[in-house]
């Protein structure tokens, strides 16, 4: 009975391991080709889609002076973990400046990689300053 019983346990234990490491594997291949997105592939997008409303840094003009509510890009690091718009980027964000409405734009998985390194490298460089010259 008492072998049985370690044979089963055995059996489990084994089972449960191979579970775990299919786990670790699948999950490992399924994220192999994702981007982690390019700084300056990026700022090719926000200068096409962000950067007709919204400025880069604080104190920046804006690039359209009839839209003055429009947040810079290296404040959204400080507002929310950047990588926490994926998904707002992917299905589409739908807020207003001034009355007018945001545009709605199409970004694959890449592109959203893409912005979200230049938005993240913008976060950065902002708080770099904020620390070399406190107000």
């Amino acid at each position: 009975m008492k072998t049985r019983i370690r044979k089963s346990s055995l059996v489990i234990l084994i089972t449960g391991a191979a579970a775990a490491t299919f786990l670790i594997v699948s999950n490992q291949l399924a994220h192999r080709g994702e981007e982690q997105g390019d700084i300056a592939r990026g700022k090719s997008i926000a200068e096409q889609t962000c950067l007709r409303c919204h400025m880069e840094f604080a104190g920046d003009p804006y690039p359209d002076p009839e839209i003055t509510t429009a947040p810079p890009l290296a404040s959204f690091g400080q507002r929310w973990p950047i990588e926490n718009l994926e998904e707002a980027l992917a299905e589409g964000i739908t807020v207003s400046h001034d009355q007018l409405t945001m545009p709605e734009f199409t970004f694959t998985p890449e592109t959203i990689a893409d912005l979200l390194a230049y938005m993240d490298d913008l976060s950065q460089r902002a708080d770099a300053d904020r620390q070399t010259d406190p107000e």
